[in-house]
C-alpha cells in the first residue's frame, strides 16, 4: 500500500479520510460562494444543489468504498430528519429559498448531511478513533442492542424534547440540561479512549458549523462562538463520538459479515 496521504483510489484509512475531507471542503467552498445569495434568489439554491450533486458524483467515482451508499442514505435520513424536526419546531432556520417548500430545509442540506456522515465514517475508521470492533454480545435482539445503546437512544430523545422547549430561553438553560444529561451518561458509561480522541477533534466540527452560519445558510437563537449556541457544542459531544459511532460500528459489522 502507498504511504502517500493523497491517492485515488485511496487504499488506507488515512488516504480515505484525506480524500473525503477534500470533497467536503469543496462543498464548504460552494456554500461560501453562493450561500448568502440563496436567501435572495432561488437560482442560487438551484446552483448550490447542482454543484453538491456533481461534487458527490465525482466523489463516488474517485474515493468510493464498499458500503458508502449505506452511510450516505443514513446521513440523509438521520441528519436531514433531525434538521427537519428542528426546523418545524423553530430551533433554527435555514435562509435559502427552498426548491421544494414541503421539504422545509433545502435539498442540498439533505445531501450535505449524507456527505457529512461519509466523512464521519472515514474518521471513525482511522486507528486513533476506531476502537474495538463491534461484537454481537448485547443483551437484546440477538446481541445487536446493549444497555448502553438503549440509554443513549433514550437520552437523545429526551434532549431533543428539551431543546424543542427551551431554545428561546436564556442560552445557559438548555446548555445546563444538556451538560447534566451527558454528564450523567459519562458517569454511568465512561467514554472509551477512542471516543475521547473523537471528542478532542470536535472543535473542527464547530469550525465547519460556524462557517455555515457565517456564509448565511442558517441562523441559531442565542449563539455564542462561532455563531452557534452552547447547547449545540455539548450536544455534539454525545451525538458524534458516542451515538453515531455506536450505529456506524453496527453497520460496519453488517458490511463485513454479509
Amino acid at each position: 500500500m502507498s504511504d502517500k496521504l493523497i491517492k485515488f483510489p485511496p487504499e488506507t484509512p488515512k488516504q480515505r479520510l484525506v480524500g473525503e475531507i477534500l470533497f467536503f471542503i469543496i462543498s464548504i467552498v460552494i456554500f461560501g460562494l453562493f450561500g448568502q445569495y440563496s436567501s435572495i434568489e432561488m437560482t442560487f439554491t438551484i446552483i448550490i444543489t447542482i454543484c453538491i450533486i456533481i461534487n458527490l458524483g465525482i466523489r463516488f467515482l474517485l474515493v468510493n468504498e464498499k458500503g458508502d451508499w449505506v452511510f450516505l442514505l443514513f446521513g440523509i435520513i438521520a441528519g436531514g430528519g433531525n434538521d427537519f424536526m428542528s426546523m418545524i419546531n423553530g430551533v433554527y432556520r435555514y435562509t435559502a429559498i427552498p426548491i421544494i417548500p414541503n421539504l422545509v430545509l433545502p435539498i442540498f442540506m439533505w445531501l450535505f448531511w449524507g456527505q457529512a456522515f461519509l466523512l464521519f465514517r472515514k474518521l471513525f475508521n482511522i486507528p486513533w478513533c476506531k476502537g474495538e470492533e463491534f461484537q454481537k454480545d448485547g443483551e437484546i435482539l440477538n446481541g445487536w442492542v446493549d444497555k448502553e445503546l438503549i440509554f443513549d437512544i433514550c437520552l437523545v430523545i429526551v434532549l431533543r424534547i428539551v431543546i424543542y422547549n427551551t431554545f428561546m430561553m436564556d442560552m445557559w438553560i438548555p446548555a445546563l440540561f444538556y451538560a447534566i444529561g451527558i454528564g450523567i451518561r459519562f458517569l454511568i458509561f465512561p467514554p472509551k479512549k477512542n471516543e475521547v480522541h473523537i471528542i478532542i477533534l470536535l472543535p473542527l466540527a464547530y469550525l465547519f458549523e460556524g462557517l455555515m452560519v457565517l456564509f448565511g445558510l442558517y441562523i441559531y437563537y442565542n449563539p455564542i462562538f462561532p455563531g452557534i449556541p452552547a447547547w449545540l457544542m455539548i450536544w455534539w459531544v454525545l451525538l458524534v463520538p458516542i451515538v453515531l459511532k455506536e450505529f456506524f460500528d453496527r453497520f460496519e459489522y453488517l458490511l463485513k459479515n454479509h
